[in-house]
């Protein structure tokens, strides 16, 4: 899996699940081309927000 640097825009409201816990669906615009990106399962209570 590559990394790209993407500017999320859209975050949907958390749902849980069995699977992944908590689940997340996320949407951004890739900086490179400008696309628009769906990013789907972000644990975001799992980030460290000081770190990014």
């Amino acid at each position: 899996m590559s990394k790209e640097r993407v500017l999320i825009t859209v975050k949907t409201y958390p749902t849980l699940s069995t699977k992944y816990g908590e689940l997340v669906c996320t949407a951004g615009i890739r900086e490179s081309t400008g696309e628009w990106i769906r990013i789907y399962p972000i644990p975001y209570r799992r980030f460290n927000l000081r770190r990014v």
